[in-house]
């Protein structure tokens, strides 16, 4: 009996000693609210919390000063630890280390419209739809021929009408559509990465006082905004033998032309059919003639 006590009293001693390490209160730090990857860690964001030793992992930082004024990688919740693990330096933290090799972060013009009435979230993916002008088109050509003539660039010689034998008459060519607004969907599955928090659309809750709708009416005051995008630079086909730079293209579709952003589903466009470019002189013209 005596050895069977001892054992017992032995196991005893060792359950409490295995307990005490596990159970036993640490502080440790946690996010204080929601932080965005990219947010650099300051002591007002984070809070000391105790919590079982056991459940604390092993990189997680237990005071302020480990910090060092470093940035997130990773987006953390309310009440997440605070890593090693998460955090990194500022070259390579926040939007940079979010971006695949190829890949490059570009940011576009939107308003309440093509933004999606402020609904667009990060991670979540979007199409571009590009609308270019004539008058776009004209300018520039104009803007090219001046900057040649300016350079000394002499322009084609024509000759003049002589008076000699009339060519014979060629075939009347085909009609060629009218030069009209064109517009596409010029690329889809890109990744939203940003969207600024003044730019969000927010709903009250039903118990919401006039004290919150105001500061919500505030906060959410802002029509205009830009999307923070991640944008492939491998060239894509966008018209049969014309490959482009979605990169250059939607930097184009942003400052000389207009584009609308539009949500996609979870799971992916699927454009059955193909994507057909829409020429509102045609359109016009079949509504007109089917009068």
């Amino acid at each position: 009996p005596i050895t069977i006590i001892g054992f017992a009293l032995i196991i005893g001693v060792l359950v409490i000693a295995l307990l005490n390490g596990t159970i036993r209160p640490t502080s440790v730090l946690v996010a204080k609210v929601g932080l965005l990857p990219g947010t650099m860690i300051t002591a007002n964001l984070v809070e000391l919390r105790s919590v079982p030793a056991g459940g604390i992992p092993v990189d997680a930082l237990r005071s302020v000063d480990e910090l060092n004024s470093q940035m997130l990688t990773v987006g953390r919740a309310a009440g997440d630890f605070i890593t090693q693990g998460v955090l990194g330096e500022m070259a390579a933290s926040g939007i940079p280390s979010q971006l695949e090799p190829g890949h490059v972060a570009m940011a576009v013009k939107v308003n309440m419209a093509s933004g999606v009435a402020g609904l667009l979230r990060e991670g979540q993916t979007v199409s571009v739809i590009g609308f270019l002008s004539p008058d776009v088109a004209n300018t520039l050509a104009s803007r090219l021929d001046l900057q040649q003539q300016n350079q000394g660039i002499p322009t084609p010689y024509v000759a003049a009408d002589l008076g000699g034998p009339t060519a014979t008459p060629q075939a009347t060519p085909t009609a060629v559509p009218p030069q009209a607004v064109l517009g596409r969907i010029a690329i889809n599955g890109l990744r939203i990465l940003l969207v600024p928090q003044q730019f969000r659309y927010q709903e009250l809750p039903p118990d919401s006082d006039s004290t919150e709708e105001v500061f919500v009416s505030a906060s959410s005051a802002s029509t205009t905004s830009v999307i923070v995008l991640d944008v492939p630079t491998s060239p894509v086909e966008i018209a049969p033998g014309m490959f482009i730079n979605p990169a250059t293209l939607l930097a184009a579709l942003d400052e000389y032309g207009k584009l609308h952003l539009a949500l996609e589903p979870s799971d992916g466009l699927q454009t059955e059919g193909g994507i057909i470019t829409l020429n509102l002189g045609e359109l016009y013209e079949a509504l007109n003639n089917d009068r």
